[in-house]
């Protein structure tokens, strides 16, 4: 604000040192003249404006908006046979997780039935390792109970 006011104070300073007369002296020779202007030719009588085919925009209008009606028939179509198409994906993917949940189960079961299998195969390794020794010792040579002559 400060520029704006010492601005001012210089202006007002100036022209109170002028001398009143002076202002206004030669104001004549400020006054800028301009050419007259050209006479405005005669106007023509504009031509008539072309007539509207109502009937035309009419039938455009109309084309349109069965367009538009036959678009949202369209649209209501389709939204239809998407909430069935998401209808049935929902259904097809309870199945689904239902056939997981079983092959899970009968894999389970394989599993425990496949470790206890092997746990009977190793009980009967043993088995079979104990028999095979004690065939061994007791047939040996030196078990042997010395023919009677």
């Amino acid at each position: 604000m400060q520029p704006a006011v010492s601005d001012l104070a210089t202006v007002t300073t100036l022209r109170q040192s002028l001398p009143t007369s002076e202002q206004f002296l030669n104001a004549s020779d400020k006054i800028a003249t301009f050419p007259a202007a050209p006479p405005e030719p005669v106007r023509q009588a504009a031509p008539l404006a072309p007539q509207r085919d109502w009937p035309s925009a009419l039938a455009l209008i109309e084309e349109t908006s069965e367009a538009i009606r036959i678009s949202n028939l369209r649209y209501a179509q389709l939204e239809d046979r998407l909430q069935q198409t998401i209808g049935q994906a929902a259904v097809n993917m309870r199945e689904l997780e239902s056939q997981i949940a079983t092959a899970n189960e009968m894999l389970w079961r394989s599993e425990e039935r496949a470790r206890q299998a092997e746990a009977r195969a190793l009980e009967a390794e043993g088995w079979l390792a104990r028999l095979h020794d004690a065939v061994t010792t007791s047939f040996s040579p030196a078990n042997r109970p010395q023919p009677r002559d």
